[in-house]
């Protein structure tokens, strides 16, 4: 069994977009929805600030598989830094969720297609980090540097086995990544849903 705990795989690392697009396809169009990533990334959050975890929800897959697949989403967002902003006027429910899910709610069940469709938009995110997500992807790595931020991820995970706290005279600091980490799925979410290949090539020629 490999190390699931090992930060810096060649594997996961990205040379090119198409290389993180194909990534992103993985982790969003053929493994979960966005709602079911950002849960992940927030049962880990809640548990390294517990200091008695629940395991039942944690093992197997949020930590060991959930998680480490999550290292692959930030190697990935490292390639998604120059992609244009969207502008407020052109904002179409194309540019927030992807074809699957728009097709399953907006054009099959219209009428409340609107209350199934909020689920699936971004709630960390800024509404101007929402029309320019690789502006915010640029903030997150200046942060920190890429190698820093697969330390911390991994770090967290690691912690939130622990059964004593790890955040004292860090909680503000431990919130202020975790945020990030919630907003750095969204951002990669939206970029996927709007550049990737695999999306319907309507959203490129709105933008």
């Amino acid at each position: 069994m490999e190390n699931t705990f090992k930060t810096f795989r060649k594997k996961y690392r990205c040379q090119s977009k198409a290389q993180a697009f194909r990534v992103v396809e993985e982790l969003f169009g053929s493994m979960a929805d966005l709602p079911f990533w950002l849960k992940k990334v927030s049962k880990i959050q809640n548990s390294v600030f517990d200091p008695d975890p629940d395991y039942s929800v944690l093992l197997p897959d949020t930590v060991m598989y959930n998680g480490h697949l999550f290292l692959k989403l930030i190697h990935a967002s490292h390639c998604f830094m120059d992609f244009p902003a969207l502008s407020k006027d052109g904002m179409k429910w194309e540019h927030l969720v992807d074809d699957w899910t728009e097709n399953r709610y907006l054009f099959q069940s219209p009428r409340d297609s609107f209350y199934h469709l909020i689920e699936y938009c971004p709630k960390y995110l800024s509404p101007e980090q929402v029309l320019d997500p690789s502006g915010f992807i640029r903030k997150f790595f200046k942060r920190k540097k890429l190698k820093s931020w697969l330390k911390r991820w991994n770090h967290f995970r690691e912690a939130s086995f622990y059964t004593f706290s790890i955040v004292e005279e860090m909680e503000g600091e431990y919130h202020k990544d975790f945020q990030y980490f919630l907003k750095l799925t969204e951002a990669c979410y939206l970029i996927y849903v709007r550049f990737s290949p695999t999306q319907n090539s309507k959203n490129h020629d709105t933008i």
